[in-house]
């Protein structure tokens, strides 16, 4: 059953965290509040889905330091940074670590609608493109160093005569190794079998 996303609200000002949680769901989002960056990152979990709104500015942790934090992770949610203080430094810094936007709290709620829509939109991206390659980088796991070896010649554009000769094996051992290659990565073609390596980071 699919994880509806998830707005996590991070500001030690619980007044206001709770306002907007309210506000966020009245557009029909899940939000959930938190008073620190610790207490998020006690009980983050980076599978599921959603996005984050930080306060600049809180005791201990800085939203910016726990966007740093996050954005070290394989995978993490999407930021948009909140603050009372109209400080362009700021903003330029969470921009350049990947904020989705950055909100002064006088914003307008059409201004955080189509923020929180923006980073629930890049989220489902990049889940859909981490779990696609989490899923090609098992398959590639599956192939012994034999069928690796003979992968490497058919990137290189080698025929399986070729094949054979460079690695000392038989013809009838190579095409035996393709078959099981395309099983393994669970392609079809040639083209596809390219094209899964180049998303795996082989080197063609």
């Amino acid at each position: 059953m699919a994880v509806e996303p998830l707005v996590c609200i991070i500001d030690d000002d619980a007044e206001f965290a709770n306002s907007l949680a309210v506000l966020v769901q009245s557009m029909g989002v899940r939000a959930q509040t938190f008073p620190s960056a610790d207490a998020y990152v006690e009980q983050f979990d980076p599978l599921i889905p959603g996005c984050l709104i930080l306060d600049v500015r809180m005791q201990r942790t800085s939203g910016l330091a726990l966007q740093e934090r996050l954005a070290s992770l394989p995978l993490s949610p999407p930021v948009i940074i909140m603050t009372g203080h109209a400080e362009v430094p700021t903003a330029l810094r969470a921009m350049r670590m990947g904020a989705v936007d950055f909100l002064q709290k006088t914003f307008q709620e059409s201004e955080l609608y189509d923020a929180i829509q923006r980073a629930l939109e890049q989220d489902s991206r990049t889940r859909a493109a981490y779990f696609r390659k989490e899923a090609i980088d098992r398959r590639f796991a599956q192939l012994t160093a034999a069928e690796r070896a003979v992968l490497d010649q058919v990137l290189q554009g080698e025929a399986n005569k070729s094949i054979a000769a460079n690695l000392g094996v038989s013809r009838r051992t190579v095409e035996d190794r393709r078959a099981r290659i395309m099983m393994k990565l669970e392609v079809d073609t040639l083209a596809d079998l390219v094209r899964i390596s180049l998303e795996a980071g082989s080197h063609i």
